[in-house]
């Protein structure tokens, strides 16, 4: 009997655990491990919420700039009809434009695109009198729709690049051997490059009209990595004019 608790005790004595110190290094390990694992999980987050607000900003900014272009598409309802309207600036677009299944236009529709603050709106006035080419618009919007959130201005470098451009025919192509940009049949105007309102002088030259800006997701995150530059350029004209001679003609030609 006692060789057998002899034997039980040797045993026992044997059968180590582990040091507190061998606890220790394996709670560190496994707290190392663990949070290497949250900081992969957390960056992996991140990489997959940055993806679907660059990729949502480009679906809301490309809705807000179809919108916009094709109202314009429509702007030429006639030969040497000028749809771009005076007080027209960097940050509001103001045309008439029309469409009609008879062979005569009875109504048009003016629309007030403004940029203001981090939205683009578009008012609509319809046509409330008068008749081809002159119509007659009420002075209240008869209708708003929002059609941009999270806007903001492009950006040429550190320069704000402004929404809305205007542009005219140039009197004749710039001169081969002077020139130092290419050649092109539209020149900027020169008032609302400076940030001022088109006169109804000024408005009766408009042959095109650039729209750029950058659209953000509804989180509105201000990083600039979940933001999408967007851009187009309507020119207002049924055929191109020739580049080659002295420019004549007239928007919607």
């Amino acid at each position: 009997m006692l060789s057998v608790l002899r034997k039980s005790r040797r045993r026992l004595a044997a059968e180590r655990g582990f040091t507190l110190i061998e606890t220790l290094v394996a709670m560190v390990t496994g707290i190392v491990v663990i949070g290497g694992l949250f900081a992969v999980l957390e960056v992996s987050l991140h990489q997959s919420t940055r993806i679907a607000d660059v990729v949502q900003a480009s679906q809301l900014g490309r809705q807000a700039m179809t919108h916009i272009v094709d109202e314009m598409h429509s702007a030429c309802i006639g030969p040497n009809f000028t749809p771009v309207e005076t007080g027209s600036s960097p940050s509001k677009l103001i045309f008439v434009n029309g469409y009609s299944e008879k062979a005569e236009l009875t109504e048009a529709h003016k629309d007030e695109i403004v940029f203001s603050g981090e939205t683009l709106t578009d008012n609509v006035f319809n046509s409330n009198g008068g008749t081809w080419p002159e119509f007659t618009f009420p002075a209240s919007a008869t209708s708003s729709v929002l059609i941009g959130k999270s806007i903001s201005q492009s950006r040429e470098g550190e320069t704000p690049v402004p929404v809305f451009r205007y542009y005219e025919y140039a009197v004749k192509p710039p001169n081969a051997e002077t020139r130092t940009e290419a050649s092109s049949t539209l020149v900027e105007n020169k008032a609302t490059k400076e940030g001022k309102a088109l006169t109804a002088a000024e408005a009766q030259t408009i042959a095109s009209v650039q729209v750029a800006f950058t659209a953000g997701p509804v989180s509105t995150n201000a990083d600039v990595t979940r933001k999408v530059d967007v851009a187009s350029q309507v020119t207002f004209a049924f055929s191109a004019p020739s580049a080659e001679a002295t420019i004549e003609a007239a928007p919607c030609e």
